[in-house]
């Protein structure tokens, strides 16, 4: 069947390739976008030289001919593609003073630009270390977007300080603005060479996973000791070793004596939000009467904040972690058998 409409698209593209040769449409297909040429080969299986009508062949090569022939779309220069652009028509010293006097008024107008280039973390460290005083100057004049990045990282105190100071702000004059952008932009430099701070988050985890490899009487001979010496850090690899998704791979046996000692409605909101895993492992080992309780509390109770949702999942996980240390079950996988000769 011949198409009497405008080809669009992939069809469009096939149309005008098959009006060349092959090695011309050969040529042209290897210079296609590559997110393009799928769409454009499965077109060219779908038409042949009889699919499109002598006219509509015609407006296409009007079409194209028309678009190579029309001026190029102005499009604002990139700052690495400035520098090349006006040496090529000015030369360098020309071009390198042009470059300095928009550099220079650029400082004028936004005398923190280069602060907004850099990463929004280390821009809010370099400022959490400045008093609320210049951290308002700075966010004052900052992109509002990396402003409120770097806000929303303060203390609230601190930043109900410098969103006061923000409102009644009097800005210095242009040298000030530049001294105190130029040692901002310095100590931002120098904080990104520095190696990030090792994460206490992760120490903990691997403790927790060698002890959750462990033998029983390793686990809690290290337990034991650590309630002793640092019963923060005892906690913290409690928390770790057993989490809120490990409820999913708890025995029948062991959940439903955790669930024993858990009131319905901390259940009930301990659940929103949960993993399908482990609502589906703690609602099948429930009666039917308990179920139909646990979903009421939680459909009446509505949305709520994930904070509250969290201090009742706490509760769960402490009934959780009572049984399993007192050896009463663990989740399937969490130790490795001892070996027998």
């Amino acid at each position: 069947m011949t198409d009497t409409i405008k080809p669009s698209g992939a069809r469009r593209v096939a149309a005008f390739l098959l009006t060349l040769d092959k090695d011309a449409a050969a040529s042209i297909l290897q210079k296609l976008d590559p997110a393009v040429v799928a769409d454009v080969a499965e077109a060219l299986t779908s038409v042949d030289e009889g699919s499109f009508a002598r006219e509509v062949l015609d407006e296409v090569w009007r079409d194209l001919a028309k678009d190579l022939h029309a001026p190029a779309k102005p499009r604002a220069k990139k700052e690495e593609e400035l520098a090349p652009f006006l040496e090529a028509g000015l030369g360098k010293d020309r071009a390198r003073q042009v470059l300095g006097a928009i550099h220079e008024r650029r400082r004028h107008e936004r005398p923190f630009h280069m602060l907004e280039q850099k990463p929004v973390v280390h821009v809010a460290a370099a400022l959490g270390h400045e008093s609320p005083a210049v951290a308002a100057l700075v966010l004052a004049h900052l992109d509002p977007k990396v402003s409120a990045e770097v806000l929303s990282g303060f203390e609230g105190e601190k930043a109900l300080d410098v969103v006061g100071r923000i409102s009644r702000i009097v800005p210095p004059g242009f040298a000030a603005l530049s001294s105190i952008a130029d040692e901002l932009v310095a100590r931002v430099d120098a904080a990104a060479r520095q190696p990030a701070p090792p994460d206490p988050t992760v120490r903990i985890k691997t403790i927790a996973q060698m002890l959750n490899n462990a033998q029983k009487a390793t686990e809690k001979a290290v337990l034991e000791g650590l309630d002793e010496n640092d019963k923060e850090t005892a906690e913290s690899v409690r928390e770790w070793m057993f989490t809120w998704d490990d409820l999913a791979r708890l025995d029948k046996k062991t959940m439903q004596k955790v669930l024993g000692s858990v009131e319905t409605r901390t259940l009930a909101v301990a659940l929103k939000g949960s993993q399908p895993a482990v609502e589906s492992n703690i609602m099948a080992n429930l009666s039917k009467r308990v179920q139909a309780m646990v979903k009421d509390e939680r459909e009446l109770a509505g949305p709520m904040p994930m904070s509250e949702v969290l201090v009742a999942r706490g509760e769960v996980l402490k009934a959780a972690r009572a049984l399993l240390e007192g050896g009463e079950g663990a989740p399937a996988g969490a130790k490795g058998e001892e070996l027998v000769a």
